[in-house]
């Protein structure tokens, strides 16, 4: 239950309870009126759990529902300085506490109105004290009630400055958490082409692998190879041939879904990894990445050349690990290198040609 976040927003009797107990002990307080807080505050806190349990405490915001516990509690405390027949000041120890948590969870509006409750409540609670005959000393009262209202005044000031605090620190720590996921992300890609890189693919895969065995959804991948890069960079230098890998990469994934995972496998060798995806539909969408890598020219190289890119497909079946869907699609891919290239083959779940399609 401490675990709980919204029985972590229904503390701050507990504070209160233990200076009352503290209190009583050096006999600030009467036992029995401290015995009766902690009673109340038990009461109080068990209606509290019955709100949490039964969902009505969802009804509130956390704010609102930090602001009524406040005021009920502040109810409680005038009603023990009644009981105390007198102001003690262990007293305006436990408003201080109540205010000083509200300070750190609440706008300067909710406090703003939590102090005047406060104070009414105590004032009205002196004023009965003196009404009824008991022997208090008035000047200690009153000099008690007006120390209180100086530092709830400082509590409301100071509420708005908290809250500015907790929105920086909110924000760096959104920042903080953004550019750990974007070092985490550049720590995951190849640095030459910007897709992700091997260890990454591998882990990618084991994940949907894991997925696609937990709630039986379809899932593919194709090995892609980008023809003829070494003749390019025999005839025109592995400048051309980056950038024929970078000009590749940039269509690939283009003509991917946001689902798919696209990486660089080794060498001119990449993974496509598709989620969702039965074998009909990734033959689909290894055509359209062949398509897109078509229409992509190469003028660092003459003649007008465009890329082009050879793919296997295979689609992942039940109790299959990683190494042998991976393998069908190789199959599928070295068939299709055998065949003449710039084409896609898709392997069954039995390892033989399924749908191969001529360039």
């Amino acid at each position: 239950m401490m675990g709980n976040p919204q029985w972590r927003r229904a503390q701050p009797g507990a504070g209160t309870a233990a200076v009352m107990a503290l209190a009583a002990a050096l006999g600030l307080v009467a036992p029995s009126a401290a015995a009766a807080g902690c009673v109340a505050l038990a009461a109080f806190a068990g209606a509290l759990l019955a709100a949490l349990r039964t969902g009505y405490s969802a009804r509130l915001s956390s704010a609102d529902f930090i602001a009524a516990q406040l005021a009920v509690l502040f109810l409680l405390l005038a009603w023990l300085t009644y009981l105390a027949e007198d102001a003690p000041p262990a007293i305006a120890v436990l408003y201080l506490v109540a205010m000083a948590f509200g300070m750190l969870r609440l706008d300067r509006t909710r406090l703003t109105i939590l102090a005047a409750i406060a104070l009414v409540l105590h004032g009205t609670a002196v004023f009965m004290l003196i009404d009824h005959g008991f022997d208090i000393n008035r000047a200690a009262a009153w000099t008690q009630f007006g120390a209180l209202a100086v530092v709830f005044a400082w509590f409301v000031y100071a509420a708005g400055t908290v809250r500015q605090l907790r929105a920086r620190l909110a924000e760096a720590h959104r920042r903080l958490h953004e550019l750990a996921a974007q070092a985490d992300d550049r720590a995951s890609r190849d640095t030459l082409t910007g897709v992700y890189h091997h260890r990454h693919l591998m882990e990618a895969l084991e994940r949907e692998i894991a997925r696609t065995e937990r709630i039986g959804k379809p899932l593919a991948i194709a090995r892609v190879d980008l023809d003829w890069l070494g003749s390019v960079n025999q005839a025109h230098g592995h400048g051309a041939g980056d950038i024929a890998l970078k000009r590749f990469t940039e269509a690939a994934a283009g003509a991917l879904r946001d689902v798919d995972v696209f990486g660089r496998y080794g060498g001119k060798e990449f993974l496509v990894i598709m989620p969702d995806t039965d074998l009909k539909g990734a033959v689909v969408a290894a055509q359209r990445i062949r398509a897109a890598v078509a229409r992509e020219p190469l003028p660092e190289v003459g003649g007008r050349r465009h890329l082009s890119c050879t793919l296997g497909v295979a689609a992942h079946r039940k109790g299959e690990n990683s190494r042998l869907v991976i393998g069908r699609a190789e199959a599928g891919l070295n068939l299709a290198k055998a065949a003449g290239r710039d084409r896609v083959v898709a392997m069954d779940a039995e390892g033989k040609p399924a749908m191969p399609e001529a360039g």
